[in-house]
């Protein structure tokens, strides 16, 4: 093997390494949930390129999380809920992005049971298809932690 041969396989490697170093997900989750002192925390994720954001709101109670709620918005404000996607007639203008927003929304409900049993955002698991809520999700748990979002 000559040495520019074994130079492009080093180099190959420590790219392979950055990339899949960065799948991993965050390990700067913020300080677990349930060590926070006892009220209730809010906090606003970062907001996304194209303006998405996500706002959670929840109490912990003796080292336990309780209460917990989680709602991304668009940049306008506009709450995904069950209502997101449809049209002024109450039906979906495009049926395939209305089932995807819905299977996000219930991602995200799954989320908060998740936080709320566990205590610990970094141990909320993500869901295929719904990774930009995951996101979403510890960066604003994070957020109301770091702040003291109370």
């Amino acid at each position: 093997m000559n040495v520019r041969h074994r130079a492009g396989i080093v180099m190959a490697t420590a790219i392979g390494a950055a990339v899949l170093a960065g799948c991993g997900g965050s390990s700067d989750a913020g300080v677990p949930a349930n060590t926070l002192d006892d009220g209730v925390y809010t906090g606003q994720s970062e907001t996304e390129s194209d303006g998405t954001y996500g706002v959670v709101t929840f109490t912990v109670e003796a080292g336990t999380v309780t209460d917990a709620s989680f709602i991304v918005h668009d940049a306008d404000g506009t709450p995904h809920d069950e209502n997101y996607g449809l049209g002024n007639d109450g039906k979906p203008a495009d049926e395939a992005f209305y089932q995807r927003a819905q299977n996000a929304i219930e991602a995200e409900k799954h989320y908060v049971t998740q936080f709320e049993e566990a205590g610990d955002q970094s141990r909320v698991e993500s869901i295929a298809g719904a990774s930009l809520s995951h996101r979403l999700f510890r960066s604003a748990v994070s957020n109301a932690a770091l702040d003291d979002g109370r």
